[in-house]
């Protein structure tokens, strides 16, 4: 198959441009003009397309494009706007390369039939099958402003969320810099030059500085070897992770670790109940709904309860009974759960939850910082210590010797 640009205008006139595979160019002026187009121009793209390359973005479309996509498609589409005209605004103000391109594809898609979920479903990696599934939902019910605009909430809600946990881990992660790089300078600058200055005084050496002797030689001769040790612990480690029982076991793990693990085990509770809680306002039945949950929590132990709690509900059970056998919920969410299908307003009662805990995550991550700080000085001062009380306690003994 062979890529081909080409220049078209649709039955009002407006030039559309863009880009398609085909055997040759006679294939790509009938799907054209199966399209509804007239041809202007059609030319064969090199293998090697320089303009490609500004479309390479690290990541994927950030965030915020997607944010500021989903809110001012939500406001053309509520004051009226045809769906394929909002689009062409869209593609005209898109900023980034990538996006363009994909928002220019979506629009060809739907000038030629298809829905607006169904475009964005052929463009892989931009949206999640939360929001593909809640599009469709929004086109199928007739509220696709509203559903815009709740996607635009959930997804200005995650960014949020990621730049908090990123902020508060900036000050430890600092500190445990400045720790391995104190270690590191004495063991390779400091040491060597103290352990020349007291073997030519011949003193007897305490067993401490011995350690630490052998252990900057070791360093400094053999660094090849700890930075072969440290590239083999990484990737057995993304191995392991890549290993349905090493995925369980880490992130068990990780659930298990002290303030850490609190904070894990709080986002993804409150992503649970925003996630559900939209999904079944927005229409979509209870099963599809923790399926779909079920994918969007990235720690496995959780995903599990979910999708165990799924399979319950497929045959008739209630939702709170096996969220309260899970020793990773609190009481809490399954009896307010519980109370929601009592009601009938689960997806009330769960927006409510989702509240509580993003505002349990929001002083969780404020303090994050403050809890670890002591931790990592006492490491810190603990490793300092010992070094120098290494480099310093043959000093005693040397005065002797000089005496």
């Amino acid at each position: 198959m062979k890529k081909f640009k080409y220049s078209a205008r649709d039955k009002k006139g407006k030039s559309v441009n863009g880009e398609i595979e085909a055997r040759d160019v006679a294939a790509v002026t009938d799907i054209l003009h199966d399209r509804g187009l007239v041809v202007v121009s059609i030319k064969e793209t090199s293998m090697l397309d320089i303009s490609k390359l500004q479309e390479i973005n690290i990541g994927g479309v950030p965030m915020q494009d997607k944010v500021v996509f989903m809110r001012q498609m939500a406001t053309m589409v509520g004051a009226g706007l045809p769906l394929t005209r909002a689009l062409e605004i869209m593609v005209d103000q898109a900023t980034n390369p990538m996006f363009k391109r994909v928002l220019r594809d979506v629009l060809l898609s739907v000038q030629s039939g298809k829905s607006l979920s169904v475009s964005f479903r052929e463009q892989e990696g931009v949206f999640d099958s939360i929001t593909l599934n809640l599009l469709e939902a929004g086109e199928e019910s007739g509220n696709l402003e509203v559903i815009l605009e709740r996607l635009a909430t959930e997804l200005e809600e995650r960014s949020s969320l990621t730049k908090k946990v990123r902020s508060a881990m900036i000050y430890p992660s600092i500190v445990l810099v400045v720790i391995i790089g104190v270690i590191l300078m004495m063991l390779f600058v400091l040491i060597p030059s103290m352990s020349e200055i007291y073997s030519d005084f011949g003193a007897d050496l305490p067993w401490i500085t011995k350690f630490l002797v052998n252990m900057s030689n070791f360093f400094i001769k053999y660094w090849w070897v700890i930075l072969l040790v440290v590239v083999v612990l990484v990737v057995g480690w993304k191995y392991y992770r890549s290993t349905d029982k090493g995925l369980k076991t880490t992130d068990k793990l990780m659930v298990k670790i002290p303030i850490v693990g609190n904070l894990i085990a709080k986002i993804q509770i409150a992503q649970f109940t925003r996630i559900l809680s939209l999904l079944l306002s927005s229409g979509l039945s209870i099963v599809k709904a923790l399926e779909l949950t079920a994918q969007s929590l990235s720690n496995s132990i959780f995903r599990d309860v979910v999708m165990d709690a799924r399979n319950e509900v497929e045959k008739g059970g209630p939702l709170a009974l096996p969220i309260a056998r899970s020793e990773y919920f609190p009481l809490l969410v399954s009896s307010m759960i519980s109370v929601g299908e009592e009601t009938g307003e689960i997806d009330v009662v769960l927006a409510k939850v989702s509240e509580y805990y993003k505002e349990e995550v929001d002083t969780a991550t404020s303090n994050l910082s403050t809890l670890l700080e002591p931790l990592l000085l006492i490491i810190m001062g603990l490793a300092v210590g010992f070094i120098a009380l290494g480099v310093y306690m043959p000093m005693f003994g040397l005065a002797q010797v000089m005496g």
